[in-house]
């Protein structure tokens, strides 16, 4: 089994960091972070028109072949062209089957 003593570590003594170096440490990491979100900034207002411009013109594509698929159309039947000039005519007979009615054949 392996141990691990972490009063021996612990019960050091601890370097005190120069005042010069701390001062270095948080100048750095503040140059860091600026750099970081300029970086970010910049990418953000490249990308950013460019993401719209693509999507509007997906956006626009895509409802071009809905519309031509039919789907474009109010209601829930697209219209079609024009009527044909004589239009075919089913006649039918309705009746009522009551229950226990033999079925016809």
């Amino acid at each position: 089994m392996i141990r691990v003593n972490l009063h021996e570590q612990l019960s050091g003594r601890t370097a005190r960091m120069p005042r010069w170096a701390a001062w270095l440490a948080m100048a750095a990491s503040l140059v860091v972070g600026v750099v970081l979100f300029l970086v970010a900034a910049s990418l953000a207002l490249i990308l950013i028109p460019v993401v719209a411009i693509v999507g509007t013109i997906a956006v626009w594509r895509l409802r071009a072949r809905m519309k031509a698929a039919g789907f474009g159309q109010p209601g829930p039947f697209p219209q079609q062209g024009q009527q044909e000039a004589h239009a075919e005519i089913i006649d039918a007979e309705y009746r009522i089957i009551e229950q226990g009615e033999p079925p016809r054949r």
